[in-house]
């Protein structure tokens, strides 16, 4: 009865080793796709901050140009208006549409930096 029971136990870790030995494969494709996965997210964060600050610098030029601006028209018309100056209208939604993408990046770079942070806002909000 023992040499059975000891038989039965060898058999099972034989069938235990070959099960695994089949679904190896299986989970290391998986630890793969999940690896490419984690790759392609790490990617875009670096692009994400790449742009951001890409985008800041662009900032700094038409906020230093608005400066130019406004003391060269100043300087020859004191009851300068803004309003009226076209170059200064273009530079000023210029500078609309870079700070609005600014915070578009900085909210996607911090959604992939916290997701379970915004998945439980999101979650919240579909309530």
């Amino acid at each position: 009865m023992e040499h059975t029971k000891k038989f039965e136990r060898e058999n099972n870790m034989g069938k235990d080793f070959k099960h695994k030995m089949r679904h190896i494969g299986d989970a290391f494709a998986d630890q793969v796709e999940n690896l490419g996965h984690a790759a392609k997210g790490s990617v875009r964060g670096i692009v994400l901050t790449y742009n951001i600050d890409g985008l800041k610098k662009e900032k700094e030029k038409i906020v230093a140009g608005i400066g130019e601006r406004m003391a060269a028209a100043r300087k020859e018309d004191p009851t300068f208006n803004i309003s009226e100056d076209e170059t200064m209208t273009t530079l000023l939604s210029e500078l609309d549409q870079i700070e609005e993408r600014i915070e578009t990046f900085k909210s996607e770079r911090k959604e992939r930096l916290y997701p379970k942070k915004f998945a439980s806002n999101e979650s919240a909000d579909a309530s």
